[in-house]
């Protein structure tokens, strides 16, 4: 089974996920033992190939992984990173070209009911998109499971890739300049009654839902 080095060492400096982070992924999945692992926001693939080792380690099922369609355009791609890691056996991919909340509604729509103990969420990082995502990942993870929020700290105004866009310069300075993901975590999920085990470390927020009593 691979470790997170040896996963790094296949990856190498390909964003977004960093060895640190895949120690800390690695650790909390070893600790947890979640069976079925579901990720909004892929892009390259190098947090499912940390996520997807982790799980593998322990003798999960699998990782189901979602993100726009133009992430495939990427160089590396998902695919070829989790090829190289020996890892594409236990993923699934939905590259939807619209949004994950599209996937997530037709995972909701399937009356499959609540199937992922483990949700990490990294992807639209507004409190829009994060916030509508939180309601529908929560119908998705069943009790006990956990819901991991990354980027709790980003906003538009420091994303090298974004704040010199058009639309974001347009954006109200408040908008730019709010951790949105914070938001969502502090005012939805800390709310939540169903939530607890709360928790924010190094950009991360932790919560878990509670077990049927």
């Amino acid at each position: 089974m691979l470790r997170p080095e040896q996963v790094h060492a296949i990856v190498g400096k390909t964003p977004y996920m960093s060895l640190e982070q895949g120690c800390r992924m690695a650790g909390f999945i070893e600790e947890n033992r979640p069976r079925r692992i579901l990720e909004l926001g892929f892009a390259h693939g190098v947090s499912t190939c940390y996520l997807a080792a982790a799980l593998k380690s322990v003798g999960g099922e699998s990782v189901t992984t979602i993100d726009f369609a133009k992430t495939r355009l990427l160089q590396p791609d998902i695919a070829d990173l989790l090829d190289a890691c020996g890892l594409s056996d236990i993923v699934t991919i939905y590259d939807d070209p619209t949004s994950f909340t599209w996937r997530l509604m037709k995972m909701l729509e399937d009356g499959k009911g609540p199937r992922f103990d483990l949700v990490y969420l990294d992807g639209g990082h507004s409190w829009d998109v994060t916030g509508f995502a939180f309601f529908l990942v929560d119908r998705l993870l069943v009790p006990g499971g956990w819901l991991i929020l990354d980027d709790m700290d980003w906003t538009f105004e420091i994303s090298p890739t974004l704040h010199n866009y058009p639309f974001v310069k347009e954006m109200p300075e408040y908008y730019r300049k709010t951790p949105q993901v914070r938001k969502v975590f502090e005012l939805l999920v800390m709310r939540h009654p169903d939530y607890g085990s709360f928790s924010i470390e190094r950009g991360w927020g932790f919560a878990r839902k509670k077990r049927d009593e």
